[in-house]
């Protein structure tokens, strides 16, 4: 008898260990998603990739998939580089953007192009989710006064300020194919200076100073309607549409209830309701993960 129990709790224990981590629904293989290794959702440096990457994780989390953050890990270049080493497993993405990343010559412009161009642009060990229609875009705004000073109201119409203008943005700007170059090459805009910030606030008071005259934000921050400033109209399509999609290593995108999990989100989510949310943390200084949990209790999603 004494044997007996002792083979059946070391057949309890072996099946304890070997049990998917990822409950029944999971799907097994390798990876994060299949081998025991709790999902990591990381995000770029700025409110918004923080705010989505919560809502990623508690999602998951909700349904069984052990997730957690790694919260402002930088730009593009450093966060993807992450997601390929493995040390993140998946991230908050923008259609457009990424698809530049990868494909400096692309020639698409509408969201439905982009769409279809961007999983053949991504390496064979990433794969895309669902893309959202919230959209976080990328704009160049002014100041009510400069817009009515010089009659800029679009992009193309900055080539007849006298003298040209001081641009600020984030530092990757300067390196992006929609940033100074773009604006050079495509809409004949002369720049004095191009000054970087790591700060969305500080380059929104050197703009109300004048020691900007050009700014670049997200189309989500609360910032252009708060302090009235005008966004540029882009005729020439320089700047992509920006779709909120989830971009997955490819071995956690196998598993079905991650999958599935990430689009509910994807499909609930709207471009005013993200912009409420960047609100509540930048302006109201809620914690971002508290608001996307109250979000997701909202949706029904956790």
């Amino acid at each position: 008898m004494a044997v007996l129990g002792l083979v059946s709790l070391l057949l309890t224990a072996c099946g304890a260990s070997t049990a998917d981590p990822l409950g029944p629904s999971s799907s097994a293989g390798s990876g994060a998603a299949g081998d025991g290794k709790a999902i990591v959702v990381g995000s770029a440096a700025f409110t918004e990739s923080n705010v989505v990457a919560e809502l990623y994780a508690q999602a998951l989390t909700a349904k069984g998939v052990p997730a957690s953050t790694k919260p402002n890990i930088g730009s593009r270049e450093v966060y993807l580089k992450a997601l390929g080493d493995g040390s993140i497993s998946v991230v908050p993405e923008y259609t457009g953007n990424l698809l530049l990343h990868y494909d400096k010559d692309a020639t698409a412009t509408t969201a439905a192009e982009v769409e279809e161009a961007l999983p053949r642009a991504l390496p064979s060990d990433l794969t895309l989710g669902t893309p959202s229609k919230a959209v976080d875009q990328d704009v160049y705004v002014v100041t009510k006064q400069f817009s009515q000073q010089h009659g800029v109201t679009s992009l193309a119409d900055l080539k007849k300020v006298p003298g040209g203008v001081v641009l600020g943005g984030p530092s990757e700007l300067e390196t992006r194919a929609y940033g100074p170059e773009g604006l050079e090459q495509i809409y004949g805009v002369k720049l004095k200076q191009f000054k970087p910030y790591d700060s969305s606030a500080v380059r929104s008071r050197d703009l109300d100073d004048g020691k900007i005259q050009l700014g670049e934000f997200v189309s989500t921050e609360a910032v252009i309607p708060d302090h009235g400033y005008v966004v540029l109209s882009d005729p020439q399509a320089m700047i992509l549409p920006q779709n909120v999609v989830p971009l997955m290593r490819s071995e956690v995108a196998s598993n079905a209830t991650v999958t599935s999990t990430l689009d509910a989100v994807q499909s609930a989510i709207t471009t005013e309701e993200l912009t409420a949310l960047d609100q509540r943390v930048d302006v109201d200084k809620d914690d971002a993960n508290q608001v996307a949990g109250e979000w997701l209790t909202s949706k029904g999603l956790a």
